[in-house]
Order: structure tokens, then sequence, then C-alpha cells
């Protein structure tokens, strides 16, 4: 029914300008990790990031592993109404699969992605949890058949999360776009999107916020809640 990607989210592997540089060498070391696949994080790799083009909008993956937790844990995963994809701000596109949950620990989810980076899949066979499609969010979108396709943003047009549940319910499901990253705004989704809303009349709110509001007014709209 819901379809829910995280677009532009700052999610990547160190990138190849900084994998020698000595504090990204030490804090990969010290955690046990491969600086070729170890995702680049703000908190771990903040002064190594200082000349990194873009580095307002990158190394956040404890975005990420919010978005997931806030959304997979929810009634609405559980009963199977809930799809969930990761659009990463170098332009990859991340499969959830259906019925599973992120570990809880945020350094454990550091591993499975750098699994992933390394492998495309995780585990590299068999079930998977994460994976690569191999698809821009363009193709990932219109694949998706959907008529209602929805980007939430500060400055879009104020909708109260209660009406748009009731909106998403009517239509049938839609795909919902919600950003990724620390600061800015998505170009590629602003494209993409058919109608853009903002919740809060113009008021800046995180992503899990934003993500958290609209599944739970969902929910209260099924009666699930």
């Amino acid at each position: 029914m819901l379809k829910l990607i995280l677009v532009d989210a700052a999610l990547e592997p160190i990138p190849p300008e900084l994998r020698n540089n000595k504090d990204v060498i030490k804090a990969a070391r010290r955690l046990g990790r491969d600086p070729n696949y170890m995702p680049l994080d703000k908190a771990l790799h903040f002064k190594a990031m200082g000349r990194l083009k873009g580095k307002e909008s990158r190394g956040r993956p404890d975005i990420v592993h919010k978005f997931l937790l806030d959304s997979l844990n929810s009634l609405l995963a559980r009963r199977g109404m809930l799809t969930v994809y990761i659009h990463t701000v170098v332009g990859k596109v991340i499969e959830v699969a259906p019925g599973e949950r992120p570990p809880q620990n945020y350094f454990n989810f550091l591993g499975l992605v750098e699994q992933l980076f390394k492998y495309g899949s995780v585990p590299p066979s068999g079930k998977w949890l994460l994976r690569f499609m191999g698809v821009s969010i363009n193709e990932l979108i219109e694949s998706m058949s959907e008529s209602l396709i929805i980007l939430l943003e500060r400055d879009g047009e104020p909708i109260k999360v209660t009406e748009l549940a009731k909106l998403i319910i009517k239509n049938g499901g839609a795909v919902v776009m919600v950003g990724g990253m620390p600061k800015g705004s998505s170009e590629v989704a602003r494209a993409l999107a058919r109608r853009i809303f903002s919740l809060a009349n113009g008021e800046p709110l995180t992503t899990s916020h934003t993500v958290n509001s609209l599944i739970v007014s969902i929910e209260s709209e099924l009666g699930l809640i």
C-alpha cells in the first residue's frame, strides 16, 4: 500500500580520495573495518571530510539506520502494507526485504552496510536482507505504476498529516519520498514528484519525525492502533 523511499540518503562507502587518509585508516583499524567498504560517517571521519565536496549532505548513516528502525518496526510493515527503499547520495538504489528488521545496534548496522558495499547483497547468497537493485530511482518509481507520487519537503504545499493519510488510503496507496540527508533538498525527488507537501507549514522536521508521523497516521486511519 505505502511505498516509502528515503531519497539522497547520506550513505556511501569511504570515497576513494579519503581511503588513504591516516584518520580514516586509524578509525577502520580501531573498529575492525575495511576502509574500502566502511560507511562514511561524519561522527568518525569529521576531520578527514574537511575538504570533501558536498560534505554537508554526506556521512550520515545514522539517519538511514533510524529510518529503517522507524519504518520496519511499524504495524504497517508487520501487516505487509509497507515496502521500503533507499536511494543514496551517489545514486544507488537499495531494496529492503519485506518483513525483515534492521539491527537495533548502530555499529551492527554499520557492519551490515559494509557487507552490502562489498558484496552487493546481505548476505552475499541465499535469502537477502538488503541488496542493490541496479536501477535508477526514476526506473524504480516508473516500475511501481503508482498515480500518487509524493515528496515531503519543508517548502511544499501545507497539509495535515491526517489528511495526507486519508488521501493515500483513498488512492489505494502511494509512493512517498522523504529526504535522507542532514541538510538541503533533493532535486532528483522534486523532479519525480507529482505532489510536494509540507507537514508543518514550513517548519523543519527530522526524517524520523516525518516518517513516524505519516506511518502512525495511516495506522490510525486504518484502525490498526
